[in-house]
């Protein structure tokens, strides 16, 4: 059995955590920080375990639509599960208090049969995910 992708990416911010994940937590925001993100529709009006969000977007050359759906929704923590689209798995977003800032994190696991070789994918996944939190990261500091 082949291994599936498992990234993770965390950067520092000097923002609190409320406004990182004020952003980071709120699928409408996604297309201001997520490079591969051109839009977003929301199935489900709050954040709660069941909520979907479509999402349209770009990658590795080519236009990809997937769903998400909230596995669950803690203060710090909000994992997803890719329902529908080229890849299967779990996104999880975290946001812990650091010093007087933030530590904040994104992981991907899942297998995505077809799109890319693994190796391929996983360099492509870490350089747009750690590109994705620097953009937060401007985003949520200059808010300050």
């Amino acid at each position: 059995m082949p291994r599936g992708l498992d990234v993770t990416v965390s950067l520092a911010m000097v923002a609190p955590p409320d406004r990182v994940r004020g952003v980071m937590f709120d699928p409408r925001q996604d297309p201001r920080w997520m490079a591969a993100v051109t839009s977003v529709e929301p199935l489900s009006v709050d954040i709660v375990p069941g909520a979907r969000v479509r999402r349209t977007g770009r990658f590795l050359g080519r236009t990809l639509r997937w769903t998400t759906e909230v596995v669950s929704a803690r203060p710090n923590e909000l994992e997803l599960r890719i329902v529908d689209g080229p890849m299967r798995g779990t996104v999880t977003y975290r946001v812990d208090a650091s010093g007087s800032g933030s530590l904040v994190s994104i992981r991907n696991t899942g297998e995505a049969p077809g799109l890319a070789p693994r190796w391929l994918l996983t360099m492509a996944m870490r350089r747009s995910l750690d590109a994705d939190l620097r953009r937060l990261r401007r985003l949520v500091e200059e808010r300050g």
